[in-house]
């Protein structure tokens, strides 16, 4: 059996450092990838008024080579980006991610559920710090629905690193006692 799968990514400007789209043939999902700056840009695409999941990503000033990031759901993700964007607690953010699903499926509820389990996982892998304030409480999904948003997980955490963000990507043993002892405080 073949586990291969196809990733295509579009450069909508062209350039690598601008706003990029991803997809994995045969998902309904979707990941917009797009440094802070390009908000105007983000403004004119009609998937940002949909529900959705967003990362919003930056260096972590106080700790080398570690990303700090926020984690969060909207039914109008664009809305919710600009709120953040006048946030001065949101000043580490200089990269978007936007995760949606291309055929609209996604209700508020799968929202918060992705959410909560993105936060789970970031939480969990401890290569990032986690700048979320307010932590979501366990989300309630009918088991069909449940499955099909761990599902829908397993793609973007085969797409982050890929798209150049490894923070979701478990740590060995080794390095998960080194963050321990280095900084207990931290995710």
């Amino acid at each position: 059996m073949i586990k291969g799968r196809t990733l295509k990514i579009f450069l909508a400007d062209g350039d690598i450092s601008g706003v990029m789209t991803a997809e994995i043939m045969n998902w309904t999902g979707k990941i917009i990838v797009a440094p802070k700056t390009a908000l105007t840009e983000l403004a004119k695409r009609p998937e940002l008024k949909k529900t959705g999941v967003y990362m919003l990503v930056g260096d972590d000033p106080d700790r080398f080579s570690r990303s700090k990031i926020y984690i969060g759901e909207s039914d109008s993700v664009f809305d919710r980006l600009i709120q953040h964007n006048g946030d001065e607690r949101k000043g580490f953010w200089n990269r978007t991610i936007v995760i949606f699903s291309k055929d609209e499926n996604l209700s508020k509820s799968h929202g918060l559920y992705l959410e909560q389990r993105l936060i789970e996982k970031a939480t969990d892998t401890r290569r990032a710090t986690l700048e979320n304030v307010n932590l979501p409480g366990a989300r309630q999904l009918p088991e069909s629905e449940k499955a099909d948003m761990e599902y829908f997980l397993e793609q973007v955490f085969l797409m982050l690193p890929v798209l150049g963000f490894s923070f979701m990507m478990p740590l060995t043993e080794q390095v998960k006692a080194i963050n321990d002892v280095t900084t207990p405080h931290q995710i």
